[in-house]
């Protein structure tokens, strides 16, 4: 039992939900809002690589989590790093095993998200505004995937969903390196607001998440009737909850307000990643979806004790 919670751990297990909600959009774009199991076969595959991502994350990163992340599975021990690069490198070679079998074209992305997740977790996090840039790539880009598995093809709603989802995770990025802002100074971590400045970085973080707003806002005005316009109702859901959560940083930025906006910023994605979905079904589905999620992840964060 020790080691099933030390690897719960290392997947961010409260943060199952983001592939769900960032693939969501593109698959049942694709599918015309129809429930298909590529559908379900979509979403799997995003959340096994996702927390094969995370697990990578702490591979690489265990020699300075001695220091700034003692009680994480590796530094304290209760893991070897054998014990994460084997099970995590597994599941990447499983989804692009499933990804090709699904089509050619969603094999090859995932191909190509696996290269984004390691060359971030081996070279860019470390490395500014290049990491905060790369990852926001990669979760944008399962929009793409979740389309690509349905009908091996990208309708242009999918390329908002896109946009709005790698905007949005981009501004999310950057303001939750906060949380470990002195951390990372001490260790020489280079992060978005270390190279950039602490206003220059906020401004950034604010600049990138209302464009995505307006990206996900765009069908609403552009697209033809026959799309379902209640799902603005998650695009102002998720201005809430960012700008709530977000306000005391800007205020004061500090680590404990990063922690702030990270778990503010998790209620957020999974309001806004999916709402461009809602142009499909009904708003009674969407919240079918949307809700469950939404509070088991905010049950997770609040009981959670590891930090995420």
């Amino acid at each position: 039992m020790n080691r099933v919670k030390a690897y719960l751990e290392l997947i961010r297990y409260p943060l199952f939900g983001i592939p769900i909600v960032a693939t969501l959009p593109g698959a049942l774009i694709a599918s015309e809002g129809q429930w298909t199991w590529r559908v379900a076969a979509a979403l799997v595959i995003a959340m096994f690589g996702y927390f094969a991502g995370m697990i990578k994350n702490d591979y690489f990163h265990r020699e300075t989590d001695v220091v700034t992340n003692p009680d994480r599975p590796l530094p304290s021990l209760r893991l070897t790093p054998k014990q994460a690069l084997v099970p995590a490198s597994i599941i990447y070679a499983l989804c692009v095993i499933c990804g090709f079998l699904l089509s050619i074209k969603a094999g090859l992305l995932v191909m190509a998200l696996v290269a984004i997740s390691h060359l971030y977790n081996a070279f860019f996090k470390a490395q500014g505004i290049l990491g905060s840039l790369t990852l926001p790539l990669g979760i944008g880009l399962l929009n793409v995937f979740g389309a690509l598995v349905v009908t091996g093809s990208i309708p242009r709603l999918v390329w908002y969903a896109f946009g709005a989802t790698t905007l949005y995770d981009l501004g999310t990025h950057i303001t939750t390196t906060f949380k470990d802002i002195t951390r990372d100074q001490k260790q020489g971590i280079t992060t978005t607001p270390v190279q950039l400045g602490i206003k220059p970085a906020l401004i950034l973080s604010a600049a990138s998440t209302i464009s995505a707003f307006v990206v996900a806002l765009l069908p609403y005005w552009l697209e033809d009737s026959l799309i379902h316009k209640t799902y603005i109702l998650w695009i102002i859901l998720g201005v809430l909850a960012t700008i709530i959560t977000r306000i005391p940083l800007f205020m004061q930025p500090n680590e404990k307000n990063g922690y702030y906006a990270l778990k503010g910023s998790m209620i957020g994605s999974i309001l806004f990643f999916p709402c461009l979905f809602g142009t499909q079904v009904p708003l009674v589905v969407s919240m079918a979806v949307i809700l469950p999620l939404l509070l088991v992840t905010m049950l997770l964060l609040k009981t959670t004790r590891q930090e995420v």
